[in-house]
């Protein structure tokens, strides 16, 4: 298997590896900074495994790619915190964008002092350094699954996708969210991050 860098260079294995293997295997160095990596020119999780001739560039916190799988990551951390002090709280989308990451939840309105709460639990999760597991699901398990967590939203979004989309969730520790991701490694990876509150222009 032949893996060519960025740089044109490559390097050549007889079996298949993740692409965090590889980036280790490219420096020790890089695998610590690694976020995620642009496989063939689609970005993918480290835990990818590739398993014939590619392209493979390793993304960091320097790349645009890997800001946005750091502040995807963080965004599920947000989202653990919330429903663990707010349990009754409804998942809906939180994505990464240019300046951050954003959640969208459907619960009463939050002030600095609960924001700052979060930050604090949040916190606690990042330390816990639960590692992010990727599945997929049949779209009806997928539905089943949503419901049984009482996440309305999530059920509405997998029936908006087309029949034939894969349904990939992350589980990091007592979360689970409907997400095609890349993420990062664990939890642990994420070293800063800031809430705010946003004015609503109407």
């Amino acid at each position: 298997m032949k893996i060519t860098l960025k740089d044109g260079s490559f390097k050549e294995y007889d079996k298949a590896m993740s692409v965090y293997e590889i980036a280790s295997d490219i420096s020790e160095g890089l695998a610590r900074m690694a976020c995620a990596g642009e496989l063939d020119g689609k970005v993918v999780d480290l835990r990818t495994i590739v398993d014939q001739d590619s392209s493979l560039n390793i993304v960091t916190f320097n790349d645009a790619a890997g800001k946005a799988a750091y502040r995807h990551t963080t965004s599920h951390v947000l989202a653990q915190a919330v429903k663990r002090l707010y349990p009754e709280a409804k998942l809906a989308i939180g994505p990464s964008i240019d300046t951050g990451f954003y959640y969208d939840f459907d619960l009463p309105s939050l002030d600095r002092a609960a924001l700052d709460a979060l930050e604090v639990e949040m916190k606690k999760i990042i330390k816990e350094g639960a590692d992010l597991v990727r599945f997929t699901l049949p779209r009806a398990e997928a539905i089943a699954l949503m419901q049984s967590k009482n996440e309305p939203y999530k059920v509405e979004l997998i029936e908006d996708l087309p029949v034939d989309a894969e349904l990939s969730f992350y589980q990091q520790g007592d979360f689970v969210d409907l997400c095609a991701g890349p993420h990062l490694m664990s939890t642990k990876n994420i070293k800063a991050f800031k809430l705010r509150i946003l004015k609503h222009l109407s």
